[in-house]
């Protein structure tokens, strides 16, 4: 079996150390105001470096679908639970790109099974 250190190849900001800590710090506020960096605020940028976990696409749809009235029998509240770190606010951001219209469809297309309505831009 091979090691990590052999199945992955860290990106060129690591290997060159200019990975800025700070874009850790992800708020939900500033990709709304435009003030984010492109890592979290340009929503292509944002999915480029987003793992799409089962959980993350789960959230999606059943957040979407009581966005578009369309997810009969799903929890109207959701709540998400994870240690510090755990990906909440990634979470939120990625909602935020896809409900505001804001995300490439693509990106969508490869997050989202064709049957998930989603919103118009604007709509929410």
């Amino acid at each position: 079996m091979q090691s990590i250190f052999q199945l992955c190849q860290p990106r060129d900001e690591v290997l060159k150390g200019e990975l800025r800590e700070d874009i850790f710090a992800a708020r939900l506020r500033d990709v709304m105001d435009e003030s984010a960096d492109p890592v979290y605020g340009d929503a292509a940028v944002f999915f480029d470096n987003t793992y799409p976990t089962t959980g993350l696409k789960h959230l999606l749809k059943d957040a979407l679908g009581r966005l578009v009235g369309d997810a009969a029998g799903t929890n109207a509240i959701l709540r998400l639970e994870t240690a510090f770190g755990g990906g909440k606010t990634h979470n939120l951001i990625a909602l935020y790109h896809i409900a505001s219209g804001g995300a490439p469809v693509k990106t969508v297309a490869q997050l989202l099974d064709a049957k998930v309505k989603l919103p118009k831009p604007g709509e929410i």
